[in-house]
């Protein structure tokens, strides 16, 4: 399961990507967020952890790779706040009357690189 997160997750992050050059913000943000959102998942699989359910809930993701990653071994603690982050700004795109600008799209995509290839890169190991 790890790998097909891995693949979606290099997928969403290409999307975000390319969504930010075609100037689209509010999309460039939550494929940005789900990029994010699937290599966490994707770590926590790496070391066997799995939710108690069969759905991979947002709140699972985020509250096991914090307490596994930023605040157990620490292997991601620079990247403490990053997830929480952009989902806001996610919930903003999706879901508000606000407009995601350019540069907040590029300051969150920024953030979303570094958490996908930091994670990337530690699984590839």
């Amino acid at each position: 399961m790890k790998d097909v997160y891995l693949r979606k997750s290099e997928e969403s992050l290409n999307a975000a990507k390319s969504c930010f050059e075609l100037e689209y913000y509010n999309s460039c943000i939550n494929r940005a967020y789900y990029a994010m959102f699937q290599a966490a998942g994707a770590a926590l699989f790496r070391e066997g952890f799995r939710p108690k359910s069969q759905k991979i809930g947002h709140d699972w993701v985020q509250a096991e790779f914090s307490k596994v990653f930023i605040w157990g071994n620490k292997r991601f603690s620079h990247l403490k706040g990053f997830l929480n982050i952009v989902q806001e700004v996610r919930d903003i795109a999706d879901y508000s009357g606000e407009y995601i600008e350019k540069k907040k799209a590029k300051r969150t995509l920024d953030k979303a690189i570094i958490f996908v290839e930091e994670i990337l890169k530690e699984i590839r190991k």
